[in-house]
């Protein structure tokens, strides 16, 4: 069973859980997230939307990812207190929360770059990270000191997490994947692991403006850097050894034409066959 109920979440008595919009199906918590971030007056800071199953629930690029009962199927309305130009900051630390909360349930999570979390190579979690500043959505691009004072009208933070599944219940063929199920060999309360996620989500976006030290975390629970990468962005393929993220989050990659930075980018890693 997955547990999960509108009175338990809101007696998670959390910060971001401040106001409970729960479904037994929905076609996608970040699509709900977002329309009821837009309203007037809009969600609060701490709106979180959880549903059993999800229909239509995506990825970066639009990807379906498969969403059945027994996953944790959320999105976040955050209303920050910090500039739009921290809003490409989210992603990272988002993942780092999420990394230190399957660790502190047993499960080995590496995060790879931008927004997935891994077992052994196997997706275990997708991160997805939509901001809106006065109005005009926020990129993953490099920002400059006007953006760190224009005003952010919010960031709608979706995590997707393969708990109380097994991989074949995902319907991605094409992709290898890990649940908390098949690593674990037992299922989990959700409920709890809700708690234990939204724990550390906070605790990781309270020290956002310190994003050294959240990226020094996030370098030691990835499993991109020192890889060669082959990545994928705005109609273009780059290969290169990943060797480092700049003080911003971009990923540096070093190529046989020189260091690029990238701020977005769809990644693969390879094998050394491949390489």
């Amino acid at each position: 069973m997955n547990g999960l109920s509108k009175k338990e979440l809101e007696d998670l008595e959390s910060p971001l859980a401040v106001w409970v919009d729960f479904h037994e199906e929905i076609s996608s918590t970040q699509e709900r997230a977002r329309a009821l971030a837009r309203e007037t007056p809009g969600a609060p800071h701490g709106t979180l939307v959880v549903s059993k199953v999800q229909k239509g629930g995506r990825g970066r690029l639009g990807r379906r990812w498969g969403s059945p009962e027994g996953g944790l199927w959320m999105s976040l309305v955050l209303r920050p207190e910090f500039g739009a130009g921290f809003a490409p900051r989210v992603t990272q630390t988002a993942a780092v929360g999420v990394a230190k909360a399957l660790w502190e349930i047993g499960v080995e999570a590496r995060i790879k770059w931008p927004n997935d979390l891994l077992v052994e190579g196997r997706k275990i979690c997708g991160i997805l990270a939509e901001s809106s500043a006065e109005n005009v959505p926020v990129a993953a691009k490099r920002v400059g000191p006007s953006d760190r004072t224009r005003r952010l009208d919010y960031v709608i933070l979706g995590v997707g997490l393969n708990a109380n599944l097994d991989p074949e219940d995902l319907e991605v063929p094409d992709r290898e994947v890990a649940t908390i199920r098949s690593e674990l060999g037992r299922d989990v309360d959700v409920t709890e692991l809700l708690a234990t996620l939204l724990s550390k989500l906070d605790a990781e976006l309270e020290r956002i403006e310190d994003f050294g030290a959240v990226l020094d975390d996030w370098r030691v629970l990835n499993c991109t850097l020192g890889k060669t990468v082959r990545v994928r962005r705005f109609g273009e393929s780059l290969e290169g050894r990943a060797i480092d993220l700049s003080q911003e989050g971009a990923l540096l990659l070093e190529t046989s034409k020189g260091t690029v930075e990238l701020f977005e980018g769809e990644i693969e890693h390879l094998r050394q066959e491949e390489a």
